[in-house]
């Protein structure tokens, strides 16, 4: 069922609620939307009321007036579909994702619990030249490529895998979402990790980690795990980035084990 949710600065969210349970808000990376959980989704939904979030700019959710973008409007979002799914909602992010849910976590009172998989934070996605790149290939009607090198170099997939998801309904809606990606690798490169104050935030924390993960995913998650003050770090083994789609039964086993205690 799709439910709408209004976001502090007036943005209509959307988000797709199935199961049971405790409510928990899912929340995706870059280059993706709440599709990017279809696997992994309906294991969680025998456990927990899943509310899977679109991100503003894709999918059912509107963008910012005029396509202005701030990070910090992304935390006002992700804590306002807490609010929305009820008392006792616990959070889950991926990727760029678990960034804006680390931001949310502070915003939100009663948090019982998070769950984050490879949390980015301080400019370790891509450089400026990698940006500028990426936006010429979309410009120029060359989103494939785009897409492509995007999942490459900082998804960490292989040319292989990459082939195997062209043609694909969900290529096909990566290259629709591909324009919002550019924005989010800057806002992560701008982010200091002292802005997240992630000492402060004192509940229990799963850190998630791909075993063949890439090395900006090995860094990052290792450093937030080292500064929440109650963070559990868990390695998914046999899987890289993109565990929702590649192992979505030992993620979903992950998340139900942590987030159901």
């Amino acid at each position: 069922m799709l439910r709408h949710l209004t976001a502090p600065d007036g943005v209509r969210l959307a988000c797709e609620v199935g199961g049971q349970g405790p409510p928990l808000v899912m929340v995706h990376g870059a280059g993706s939307a709440r599709w990017g959980f279809d696997l992994v989704r309906p294991l969680l939904e025998r456990r927990f009321t899943v509310w899977a979030l679109d991100r503003r700019g894709r999918g059912d959710s509107a963008d910012g007036a005029d396509g202005a973008y701030e990070l910090e409007r992304e935390f006002d979002d992700v804590a306002a579909a807490l609010r929305e799914a009820g008392p006792g909602a616990l959070l889950f992010g991926h990727s760029y994702g678990a960034l804006a849910a680390c931001g949310a976590a502070a915003r939100h009172d009663g948090l019982p619990r998070l769950a984050l998989y490879e949390p980015p934070m301080g400019g370790v996605l891509a450089d400026e030249a990698w940006i500028e790149r990426f936006e010429e290939r979309v410009n120029g009607g060359r989103r494939g490529e785009a897409v492509r090198e995007f999942l490459h170099d900082v998804g960490g997939y292989s040319h292989d895998e990459i082939d195997a998801m062209e043609g694909t309904p969900a290529w096909e809606k990566r290259l629709a979402v591909a324009a919002t990606v550019p924005r989010e690798l800057r806002a992560e490169q701008a982010l200091a990790p002292s802005d997240l104050a992630l000492d402060s935030l004192a509940l229990p924390c799963l850190l998630l980690l791909g075993s063949t993960s890439p090395d900006w995913a090995r860094r990052s998650t290792q450093a937030f795990a080292a500064a929440l003050p109650l963070a559990e770090l868990r390695p998914l083994e046999g899987h890289g980035h993109g565990a929702a789609v590649t192992g979505p039964e030992l993620l979903g086993t992950e998340l139900a084990r942590f987030l159901g205690d």
